[in-house]
């Protein structure tokens, strides 16, 4: 995970400003991590709700709750790392279309992508589709960006309808994978 942080501190990197760049990672990551938190307490308010504990359970969960909080804090940083990799996963191509020239005509050829292209295009496009939601709203750019990585680890967004689009157009072209010679 560390390789990627900085694979995407380098893609958000404009004019060699780096400092700027991991700034606006690590702003991201605790906006992220507030909203996991905050999903977490409704689900947990949820479960209280539905659930009548007994007297003895409650005082049970009571004598816990310390326990549990060093708990909690230890998987909240787990539970954000397994969140982005999610994300990350739900947005990765793994196809890519070249043209190809074939005697005087142009065709569309599917191909294989290393995993390193992989998770930079898909990286480049979460990037790109905050840019686009940050024009179109008054929030800032970390917060455009986790509401991206959001979307995507709901396979929403705009960057899953860009992969989406990718991997129809090598399907509608798989007849042309005979060309493929590289």
């Amino acid at each position: 995970m560390d390789i990627l942080f900085k694979k995407f501190t380098n893609l958000l990197m404009k004019d060699g400003k780096k400092m700027k760049a991991s700034k606006i990672l690590f702003t991201m990551l605790v906006i992220l991590q507030k909203r996991l938190q905050k999903d977490l307490q409704k689900k947990n308010n949820l479960l209280s709700k539905t659930v009548v504990l007994t007297h003895e359970k409650s005082l049970q969960n009571v004598s816990r709750l310390g326990h549990d909080r060093t708990k909690k804090e230890n998987s909240a940083n787990f539970e954000l790392f397994g969140f982005l990799s999610q994300a990350l996963e739900n947005v990765t191509p793994s196809l890519e279309v070249r043209k190809v020239r074939v005697r005087g005509t142009t065709y569309l050829v599917p191909a294989v992508l290393s995993k390193r292209k992989q998770e930079t295009l898909a990286l480049k496009w979460l990037i790109e589709s905050a840019k686009k939601r940050q024009k179109n709203s008054k929030f800032d750019f970390p917060t455009c960006l986790a509401d991206e990585f959001l979307d995507a680890s709901r396979k929403l967004g705009q960057a899953r309808q860009k992969r989406d689009e990718l991997h129809r157009l090598a399907q509608m072209n798989r007849a042309y994978i005979r060309y493929r010679w590289w």
